[in-house]
């Protein structure tokens, strides 16, 4: 075994952090890679065994924006001429002008620079930032990504990158800690015992297809319930829809930033839940259900095809038919052994494509060669 000074040192940079559920993400690849003599340093916006709060935890549009970044960055360049680790795995979900400064400032330090490259292309804006992207994929080392899919759109766009790219699955969320039940997590936040639960998790955006998912409630006897923040779209797009629901007594809704507290009860008591994406090149919140063995409905767009190749762990419904998720969901709300099946095979997958030491695994073999 290696001694300490022999051991492979790692920073992790995450700007984004805990704002998107990458804590867990973050802690798990620190604590397994830790296990294999990779000694990591998490530089995020939070606070943890691994991780130191760099970063601010801050949303929406806000005047410190530009400064406040502006010093966050001077820190982590200050602290890696300190500390002078061996590689530094960067987090990239849309490459910018402060992802290339960072990049460029890691390599002037003579690092090795791997991305973690979530986004193509952003899913927010319009714009594009292929420029932008080009440059941070010529400085980068090594890229990871978490699937086929993701890895076939970025070699359209840039195949000289082929060499640099590793496809290594997103981890899994099952020692995520929980104490409360399904009934006390239906109590604490007051919905109706007797109606089955369909729950929408996650940022509110074009791309993530609640409109969807709300015209197929119509006539389902269901209560459903829409919680996360909302991100380059107004509330407004939804209002009749809501109405409807609210009307009927099946809408619950919390627009807002999600806690990890809250996040437990929300999934602790949801039946099913609905994933009407009409973009996506990965999903933590797919990942996440299936950790907490809630069955998964699905658009068919290829990354959650990919994800279900190796075992039947979800449902599927064309991407945008609103109708055929109103089926689906009425079939499995009224199968439970159905669900058990999807439950099942759900923790089967994660164990055997999501597991944390055999993604660690995966992640030393590019970093420490």
């Amino acid at each position: 075994m290696k001694n300490m000074r022999e051991a492979c040192n790692v920073i992790i940079i995450d700007p984004v952090g805990k704002k998107a559920g990458l804590d867990h993400y973050n802690d798990s690849l620190a604590k397994s890679l830790n296990k294999l003599d990779v000694l990591v340093r998490v530089y995020s916006n939070y606070k943890s065994e691994y991780s130191e709060p760099v970063f601010k935890f801050r949303f929406g549009k806000s005047i410190f924006f530009l400064p406040e970044m502006f010093f966050s960055l001077m820190k982590v360049f200050k602290n890696l001429k300190q500390q002078k680790p061996d590689i530094v795995i960067l987090h990239l979900f849309n490459a910018t002008r402060a992802s290339i400064s960072l990049s460029s400032e890691i390599k002037k330090q003579n690092i090795k620079l791997v991305y973690i490259l979530h986004d193509i292309e952003s899913l927010i804006d319009e714009v594009s930032n292929n420029n932008q992207l080009n440059i941070c994929l010529q400085l980068a080392d090594e890229i990871v990504v978490h699937n086929h899919f993701t890895a076939s759109e970025l070699l359209k766009k840039n195949p000289g990158a082929e060499k640099k790219v590793t496809i290594i699955p997103h981890g899994d969320f099952l020692e995520i800690p929980s104490s409360v039940s399904k009934d006390d997590a239906i109590a604490q936040l007051g919905l109706d015992k007797k109606m089955p639960k369909v729950l929408f998790f996650g940022m509110i955006k074009p791309t993530k297809g609640l409109d969807v998912l709300l015209k197929a409630m119509q006539k389902i006897n269901a209560q459903v319930i829409v919680a996360g923040r909302v991100r380059k779209q107004s509330m407004s797009d939804y209002t009749e829809a809501f109405s409807d629901l609210k009307k009927q007594g099946k809408l619950v809704t919390d627009i807002n930033y999600i806690t990890n507290e809250k996040r437990d009860l929300y999934f602790k008591s949801a039946d099913v839940i609905v994933l009407p994406y009409t973009k996506i090149y990965q999903s933590g919140v797919l990942l996440m259900a299936m950790s907490y063995g809630i069955p998964v409905i699905a658009s068919d767009l290829q990354p959650n095809l990919e994800l279900a190749s190796e075992m039947d762990c979800m449902e599927f419904f064309r991407v945008g038919d609103h109708l055929m998720l109103e089926r689906v969901m009425s079939s499995l709300l009224a199968n439970r052994d159905r669900r058990d099946v999807l439950r099942k095979n759900g923790f089967s997958v994660l164990e055997s494509s999501h597991n944390w030491n055999k993604i660690a695994n995966s992640f030393k073999q590019i970093i420490c060669r």
